[in-house]
C-alpha cells in the first residue's frame, strides 16, 4: 500500500502515480508507508499486548460474578422451596409440601436438609394414608377395627423423631372423637336408663363435633322420653310424687325441656286436683261414719215382727225377729217390751235376747220367750225398747 504525499489517498503497492489526483508517487513514499505499517504493527502489538490481560481478566471476573450470581439465584430458589415447603407442611398440605422439596433437591442434590425434610414428608404422608383407612373403617361402622387402625398409628408417631407428626394429631384427635361418637351412637340404642344416658351425655359434651352435637341430641331426646313415659305412668297410678321425681331426673340432664316443664306443670295440677278430691272424700266419708254412727246407735236394729200367742194348754209364747240396719257388726240385741190385756192393760214387762249374738249389716235375728201364768184370754204385745252394741 502506498500513500500519495499530495491527496494522502491509498494507492496499490507498484503504482507510481496516484491514481487520485495523478501526482508521481516518489520511493520515500514507499520507505516511508513500510516503515510506517511495521510501525503500526507493532503498535498494534504492543497494544494487544497491554489489552489481553486486563481483557482476560474481565472476561474470568464476569465469568465468576456471573456463575456467583448464578449460584445465588439458585441457593435463594431452594431455599425459599424449602420454606415454603415446611409452611405447607405444618399446613398439613404434604402433597405440595413433597414437590417443593423434590424441585429443590434436583437444584441441590447434596443439600442434606432438604433430603431430611423430604424423608419426614413421605413419613406423615404414609401416616396420612392410614388415618384415610381409619376413616374409611368408622364409616362402615368398623368400630374396632378403626380403633384398632388408629392405635397402630398413634404407637408410629410415637417411635417417630419427627416434628411433623404433631400435625397430624388434630386429625388423630377428630378421628378418636369419632370413634366415640360412634360407639355411643351404638350403646344408646339398647339403654333405657336415664343415669346410663346422662354418662354418655357428659362424655360427648367435651367433644367439639358435629357428630357429636347429633350424638347428644338423639340422647336428649331419649331422657326426654324415658322421663315422659315414667311420669305418665306414675300419673295413671295415681302416684304424683314419683310422677314428679321422674320428669325432675330428666330436667337435671336437659334442663329447662320445654315438654318436660310443661309435663311436670300437668303433673303438680293433676296432684292438686286429685289431693282436692281425695280431702272431699275424707270430708264426706266422715260426715257418712257420722251418720253411721248416729244410725248405728239409734237405728241399728230394726223389729221385723213381734207377737204373743197362746196354746191350748194357756201358755203364752212371745216371739219375733229383727233386722240389722247398722253398717257395723251389731251383738248383744235385747228387745225389752210389754205384754197387754185385751184391755191394753199391762201384764209383765220384760227383756228376751235376740239369737244369733251377732248380726252383720242386714242379718237377721229371732227372740222367743214363754210364759205359764196368764189367765187372760187375749193377750198382745208390744215393744218398748231395743238395746244392742256396736262392734
Amino acid at each position: 500500500m502506498v500513500i500519495c504525499r499530495e491527496c494522502g489517498s491509498e494507492n496499490n503497492s507498484g503504482s507510481r502515480f496516484c491514481s487520485h489526483c495523478g501526482e508521481k508517487l516518489s520511493e520515500d513514499s514507499f520507505e516511508e508507508l513500510g516503515t510506517e505499517v511495521d510501525s503500526s504493527i507493532h503498535k498494534r502489538k504492543k497494544l494487544w499486548m497491554s489489552i489481553l490481560p486486563g481483557a482476560l481478566f474481565i472476561f474470568i471476573a464476569a465469568g465468576l460474578v456471573f456463575f456467583y450470581n448464578h449460584a445465588k439465584q439458585v441457593n435463594q430458589s431452594v431455599l425459599e422451596d424449602k420454606e415454603k415447603a415446611e409452611e405447607l407442611a405444618l399446613e398439613g398440605d404434604y402433597n405440595e409440601a413433597g414437590k417443593l422439596l423434590e424441585r429443590a433437591a434436583d437444584k441441590r442434590p447434596d443439600y442434606q436438609a432438604l433430603k431430611r425434610n423430604l424423608s419426614a414428608v413421605n413419613q406423615v404422608k404414609a401416616m396420612e394414608k392410614d388415618l384415610e383407612r381409619v376413616e374409611t373403617s368408622i364409616e362402615e361402622n368398623d368400630l374396632d377395627n378403626a380403633l384398632n387402625e388408629l392405635s397402630q398409628v398413634n404407637q408410629k408417631m410415637g417411635e417417630q423423631e419427627n416434628r411433623l407428626v404433631a400435625t397430624l394429631t388434630p386429625r388423630m384427635n377428630e378421628l378418636d372423637s369419632r370413634i366415640t361418637v360412634g360407639k355411643i351412637n351404638n350403646e344408646v340404642k339398647e339403654l333405657t336408663n336415664i343415669d346410663e344416658l346422662a354418662e354418655k351425655l357428659n362424655t360427648l359434651s367435651r367433644l367439639d363435633l358435629e357428630e357429636a352435637t347429633r350424638a347428644r341430641e338423639k340422647i336428649t331426646e331419649k331422657i326426654v322420653s324415658i322421663s315422659s313415659k315414667q311420669a305418665e305412668k306414675a300419673m295413671k297410678e295415681r302416684q304424683y310424687n314419683e310422677a314428679i321425681a321422674a320428669v325432675d331426673e330428666g330436667l337435671q340432664y336437659v334442663i329447662n325441656h320445654k315438654k318436660l316443664l310443661r309435663l311436670k306443670d300437668r303433673v303438680e295440677q293433676e296432684k292438686l286436683a286429685f289431693e282436692q278430691e281425695k280431702q272431699d272424700r275424707m270430708e264426706r266419708a266422715m260426715e257418712q261414719a257420722a251418720m253411721e254412727e248416729m244410725m248405728n246407735r239409734r237405728e241399728a236394729v230394726k223389729v221385723l215382727t213381734i207377737k204373743a200367742s197362746k196354746d191350748e194348754f194357756g201358755d203364752v209364747t212371745v216371739q219375733g225377729e229383727v233386722q240389722s240396719e247398722a253398717t257395723s257388726i251389731v251383738s248383744s240385741i235385747e228387745i225389752t217390751y210389754d205384754i197387754l190385756d185385751e184391755d191394753g192393760e199391762i201384764l209383765e214387762t220384760d227383756t228376751s235376747q235376740v239369737y244369733p249374738m251377732y248380726l252383720n249389716p242386714e242379718d237377721t235375728g229371732k227372740f222367743e220367750q214363754n210364759y205359764y201364768d196368764f189367765e187372760k184370754e187375749e193377750i198382745s204385745v208390744e215393744v218398748t225398747n231395743v238395746q244392742w252394741f256396736v262392734e
